[in-house]
């Protein structure tokens, strides 16, 4: 009868060597028929639930052989996308190598030892695949050296696989591959260098992220607070900073590690989507606002002060962490890619790489604002500060209030109410400008200003640049294109189009109709499907590629590549070979759960990535939001030409 094993060779292993308690590593070389294969390590489940039978390794008996660690492919396999699945898989072919570390019982005696390696695989051809079976791997001979000399108990040995029969469904055996997101893939390359190496790349994305674009905006509130702490506060400077930095620190790599163990790796991703909390940051940048411009005082309760510090020190310690936290969180829209990536082994219950990873990103990230931190505190002791330190305040809390409708824009539209469309955002924004410009040139005061006699050169300078934003912004809201990295802060110019697709009004993007110049409105110009199966099904009729674009309303990299790098004419010609579709994935509604469940089978929960499938639907490559595409419009280009 013929079998699976009929299909597969697998070469000997030669001897296993080593002290009683070693963990020895075993390379396993096979051999599989052409036109036959089998799957690799990781679990693989389509969004029915069912997929392919994973390979395992089995070894034993218990006292003499153990699993330590999971099997790694070497050589051999290759990552695709089965549309029978419906999700990616890891298949293995032709001559492969696994590897694998297995622990010498503690308790064996010097000799020769009898133990086995079995090798589980479901091999399957182009018409079917054979019952799941377990061939075994010969070994030459087991040899223990010496006895071992030490702790007989079990307590060292709690990083081992338990279990001697391992089926690995937490993604970590998976192979880098061509067409993988960058994001992923760079981050399990990191993981096999080990945990300093992991964590000096997770501090290289955390400096990266600063250049985000909704970092900076909390640049201005970090000085305003830290000024106005230090006018009352002088002399805690460091101590003050550095409290600061620890409340990011700790909320990166404590919150998203929980977040993600309660609620799955897509929590860090919901909370930047979350138009509540998007509400409340803006409500409480309002706050700060006002606060700034002297209407009140904002203090920690005498009774609450008194119990954590009878020296009158626990409200700058809480007052200080709350700012690390409410910065942390503002920054998550931007941070998530990688943060939201990072955690998928989390959710797995890999705690130890998501913790140091999380715990690098958040320390490079916090650095530069402890820095920043520390400068109001020399701003301070500087001679004749006088009332232009009110004024810096104002101009911060006018800030502060632009920044509050960045947040108010996000939740009314991930809410579908269709209160702030782009022109009445930058209208407001321009609004902002002109006050600042009047209140430096001393049309009004506030309550705290002491009389302006004159407007000095560098007022006047100040007042020039924000009547020439407030005038930018005034073009923008009539339709004239901005800066990319502006336009991404923005509501989407097809925003009511949008908001007829979330409201169930349309299954695609029909092409803008807005007045808006040609490089804004030439991502518009081309219908984009918002619904897969329909995608499908004009890819067949009319024998084109597809390509995905998974997004969100939030955010920010997304639009800045629809913004920068869609209008590019060469993108725009390449694309008019594909049938477009835009996926969005952070709502918790329909249809934009099975959106999240579609991305998340292509190995990530981080927006933008972008899948390439033929026109019957064969996954052909993947790509997440890279910076190089938005210098260099080319390298998109040709990522969108494998599939032609």
């Amino acid at each position: 009868m013929p079998s699976g094993k009929d299909h597969i060779t697998i070469s000997p292993v030669p001897e296993i060597s080593g002290k009683a308690g070693d963990t020895v590593t075993l390379r396993i070389k096979v051999k599989i028929e052409k036109y036959w294969h089998t799957y690799g390590f990781t679990a693989a489940v389509g969004p029915d639930g069912l997929g392919p039978s994973a390979s395992e390794i089995i070894v034993g008996p218990r006292g003499v052989l153990r699993l330590a660690g999971k099997p790694v492919i070497l050589k051999g396999s290759h990552v695709h996308f089965d549309s029978t699945w419906g999700t990616k898989v890891e298949e293995v072919s032709g001559n492969a190598e696994i590897s694998i570390r297995v622990l010498l019982d503690k308790r064996l005696k010097m000799g020769i030892q009898k133990g086995e390696v079995k090798l589980g695989v479901q091999m399957c051809d182009t018409t079917g695949c054979m019952p799941f079976e377990e061939i075994p791997v010969p070994v030459e001979k087991i040899t223990v050296t010496s006895e071992f000399v030490g702790d007989m108990s079990d307590t060292a040995d709690v990083a081992l696989v338990a279990a001697e029969k391992v089926t690995s469904a937490s993604g970590s055996t998976k192979l880098e591959t061509a067409g993988a997101p960058a994001g992923g893939t760079e981050i399990e390359a990191e993981q096999q260098k080990g945990l300093w190496s992991f964590f000096f790349y997770a501090m290289g994305i955390g400096f990266l992220a600063l250049l985000t674009p909704c970092v900076f905006p909390m640049i201005p509130i970090t000085v305003s607070f830290f000024t106005k702490r230090h006018e009352k506060r002088s002399g805690k400077g460091i101590q003050e900073s550095m409290l600061f930095g620890l409340g990011i620190i700790s909320t990166f790599t404590a919150v998203g590690i929980i977040a993600s163990l309660i609620f799955g790796a897509t929590a860090v991703q919901d909370l930047a989507a979350n138009p509540w909390l998007n509400l409340g940051i803006g409500m409480l940048f309002m706050v700060l606002a006002f606060n700034l411009f002297g209407a009140f005082e904002i203090q920690v309760p005498i009774s609450v002060m008194n119990a954590l510090n009878k020296k009158s020190q626990g409200d700058g310690s809480i007052s200080i962490l709350l700012m690390g936290l409410t910065f942390s969180l503002t920054s998550f829209t931007c941070t998530v890619p990688f943060v939201g990536t990072l955690l998928l082994s989390a959710s797995g219950g890999d705690l130890l790489y998501p913790a140091v990873g999380t715990l690098g990103f958040a320390t490079a990230f916090a650095i530069p604002f402890v820095a920043l931190s520390m400068f109001p505190s020399l701003l301070v002791r500087l001679p004749r500060a006088g009332g232009w330190m009110n004024n810096l305040k104002v101009v911060m809390g006018f800030l502060e209030i632009a920044a509050a409708i960045k947040f108010f824009s996000t939740a009314e539209f991930i809410f579908g109410l269709g209160l702030l469309p782009r022109e009445v955002f930058l209208s407001i924004w321009a609004g902002v400008c002109i006050l600042i410009t009047l209140y430096l040139i001393g049309t009004f005061e506030m309550k705290l200003d002491s009389k302006l006699e004159k407007v000095s050169g560098l007022r006047a300078f100040f007042a020039v640049i924000f009547a020439t934003f407030s005038v930018w912004f005034i073009i923008g809201a009539n339709g004239k294109p901005l800066a990319a990295d502006l336009e991404a802060l923005l509501p989407p110019e097809n925003y009511h189009q949008l908001l007829d697709v979330m409201n169930g009004n349309s299954s695609s993007i029909a092409p803008s109709t807005g007045t808006s110049g040609a490089t804004a409105s030439s991502h518009d110009s081309m219908k984009w499907y918002t619904n897969l199966d329909e995608a499908k099904k004009a890819a067949a009729q009319e024998n084109k590629p597809i390509f995905i674009d998974f997004t969100g309303f939030s955010c920010v990299n997304c639009r800045l590549m629809e913004k920068e790098v869609f209008p590019k004419s060469d993108v725009q010609e390449t694309f008019k070979k594909f049938i477009l579709v835009q996926l969005y994935t952070d709502k918790k509604t329909e249809p934009y759960i099975t959106n999240q469940n579609i991305l998340k089978s292509y190995g990530t929960v981080a927006n933008p990535l972008y899948v390439l499938l033929k026109s019957d639907g064969t996954f052909v490559a993947q790509s997440g939001y890279q910076t190089q595409y938005r210098s260099n419009a080319g390298l998109f280009v040709d990522f969108l030409k494998k599939a032609l």
